[in-house]
């Protein structure tokens, strides 16, 4: 899989995306246009920027729209619960769409299991997007409010844009971590989800460390082959729905909607994609909170990934929009007590039932 060029671009204040002055169709403001749901750390002045890690520049919104307009597969990263992170996702799909695109939206939030649900909705005449996350049972998924992910799914429908489900029941994950894919895709299930190649174990050793992170080090090092194989079959079957979404006749590309671990470029769906189709070029956009350190102008070294897995020629996002915080509390505090509930069902052994992964 081919990676679109990383051209430097000149350097542009946040308020130039934000005020949207180019006559351009396609370098319309974001939504937000300044006005955050989220407030922790909403004066920084990187708050509302994209910028290009590999340089440390700035995009305008005509530039970053020729970026997402592109690639033949966007990834679209998220923190779950921020619902600046859904309206940013909501925002560059309608920029891809404005320039004439039509890609099948993939959204990890569906998985096979509601893939019925989802077609047979998708195929009424009265469809809007209030009524998709009914339709598919969103609110006994334990994602969190389908409102925060309606502004995606009102692009998508005003766009005719196919949405497909992209990720494994839970049940399913849950089998992957105690018995392998093999028992869940069947061995003819492998190739199709490039699970038949093997993680370098440097890349597995950083999903590891990046999983006991997620888990505030808290998990016994005996889960994590489980937790690593649950996490790999997601991104496996992420990447082959990217792939059916693109191959569709009403299309001319896919975009995903994922966590930004799952989007992320050295590790995650597009290292998949890469076994899968090296000819498709894709676009990797972490959607991330605005850390506390980080500085006014960053630099290209500022924004460099801090989990030692990266390489200079395979960061994990190729473009990376800011927003502010949904809270300033540490999660690892927050979910101790629930962290502490899943070390002792394991007991410290790992003969318990595997964790969900993250």
């Amino acid at each position: 899989m081919t990676r679109p060029g990383r051209t430097a671009l000149p350097l542009l204040l946040c308020s130039a995306l934000v005020a949207g002055g180019s006559a351009s169709a396609l370098a319309a403001a974001p939504p937000w246009d300044g006005a955050w749901q989220t407030t922790i750390r909403a004066d920084h002045p990187m708050v509302g920027a994209v910028v290009d890690p590999g340089t440390g520049a700035r995009l305008d919104p005509a530039s970053l729209a020729a970026r997402l307009a592109g690639a033949d597969v966007v990834l679209l990263g998220e923190k779950h619960d921020n619902p600046d992170h859904h309206a940013a996702q909501a925002w560059l799909l309608g920029l891809m769409t404005e320039a004439g695109r039509r890609p099948a939206v993939v959204m990890e939030m569906l998985d096979t299991g509601q893939a019925d649900a989802l077609a047979g909705f998708l195929a009424r005449d009265d469809v809007s997007a209030a009524d998709l996350g009914p339709a598919v049972a969103w609110a006994d998924s334990g994602w969190p409010d389908w409102a925060q992910y309606q502004p995606i799914a009102e692009v998508a429908l005003a766009a005719d844009l196919p949405i497909l489900t992209g990720n494994l029941p839970t049940g399913d994950v849950r089998r992957v971590a105690s018995e392998g894919a093999e028992a869940v895709v069947g061995p003819e299930g492998l190739a199709p989800r490039a699970l038949d190649s093997p993680l370098p174990d440097r890349l597995s050793k950083a999903l590891g460390q990046e999983i006991l992170r997620g888990h505030c080090d808290m998990l016994p090092e005996s889960a994590l082959p489980g937790m690593i194989a649950a996490q790999r079959a997601r991104d496996g079957e992420m990447a082959r729905a990217l792939l059916a979404g693109r191959a569709l006749d009403a299309t001319d590309g896919a975009v995903l909607i994922a966590g930004n671990g799952h989007v992320r470029a050295d590790r995650a769906v597009p290292w998949y994609l890469d076994r899968l189709a090296p000819q498709a070029s894709a676009l990797v956009v972490g959607i991330l909170e605005t850390p506390a350190d980080l500085p006014d102008a960053p630099t290209a070294a500022d924004l460099r990934s801090d989990d030692g897995a990266e390489s200079a020629d395979r960061r994990p996002f190729d473009l990376i929009l800011f927003t502010p915080a949904l809270e300033d509390v540490d999660p690892c505090e927050k979910f101790r007590a629930q962290l502490e509930r899943m070390r002792a069902a394991h007991g410290g052994d790992g003969e318990s039932q595997q964790p969900e992964a993250e």
